[in-house]
């Protein structure tokens, strides 16, 4: 006998419900959700249009559970779609801008997960901050400001106990304001205290998916917001981002010569 576990924006309810979004076995079955992403069989991304407003709808199929060795470092979840959840509340606390989430949906049979999603509401951001950098002639002023805003974020993030785990630019949103809100968050972790290891991979993220374009400048200023001071007293933190950045190069070149497809890399 299955059971369902839900989260839900209360304030958001009403209209989720009349929309069918807050019935996980329609939201597997129903065939009007435009696809976003859906390369992998255990895990798709749908747009759908409620009453004028947007949601995504992220579904999982089978979900891994987290292991119990991974609760005595970082707060254990039941599904991805969960874990996704409380981090998007947890950056609203924080005071990053981040997706709202409007409900979380678990099919639990014997005691596990068997089916979740997750629903979130549509961003005013269409284009990422990889695909801005790539393709829009910037001014130096716009420049700075991203990369600051950028470093300050993540600074936020890690202060506040979260690291991203996949913290590319392409999941960066920008805003017609230039907002820029994180988004892909289904791996992200909540701790109490983000440790090196953690900072200097989502730091090397970062690295490993700027486009040529940026500069060695845009670099400075995006460390001295995140690590404030003098760069030259984070040799070190700035060294061990530039190995790990070196290490994912290396990965995935061997991964592309194997004929896979990533979405992080860039020209």
């Amino acid at each position: 006998m299955a059971e369902t576990a839900q989260l839900v924006d209360d304030s958001l309810a009403p209209s989720l419900r009349t929309a069918g979004l807050l019935d996980l076995p329609g939201i597997f079955s129903r065939e009007d959700m435009q696809v976003i992403k859906a390369r992998l069989a255990e895990r798709q991304t749908f747009r759908v249009n409620v009453g004028g407003d947007t949601y995504y709808v992220k579904r999982y199929h089978k979900p891994e559970p987290d292991s119990l060795l991974s609760g005595l470092f970082a707060q254990r979840f039941s599904s991805p779609a969960s874990r996704e959840w409380h981090v998007l509340r947890k950056l609203a606390q924080l005071g990053v801008p981040a997706p709202r989430p409007a409900a979380c949906l678990e099919e639990i049979r014997d005691g596990e997960v068997a089916r979740a999603a997750i629903i979130t509401v549509g961003l005013p951001a269409e284009i990422s901050l990889q695909k801005v950098i790539q393709t829009q002639d910037l001014s130096a002023a716009r420049r700075h400001a991203m990369a600051l805003e950028l470093g300050r974020l993540l600074r936020l993030m890690h202060e506040g106990g979260v690291n991203h785990r996949d913290f590319y630019l392409v999941h960066i949103r920008v805003g017609l304001d230039d907002t820029l809100y994180v988004t892909d968050l289904n791996r992200a972790d909540i701790r109490r205290r983000v440790t090196r290891r953690w900072r200097v991979k989502d730091l090397a993220a970062l690295e490993h998916s700027a486009p040529a374009r940026v500069t060695r400048t845009d670099k400075a200023r995006l460390l001295r917001a995140y690590a404030g001071g003098r760069l030259r007293d984070h040799r070190d933190l700035i060294a061990a981002v530039l190995r790990k950045a070196a290490r994912m190069d290396a990965h995935t070149r061997k991964r592309l010569s194997e004929g896979e497809t990533n979405f992080h890399v860039v020209e």
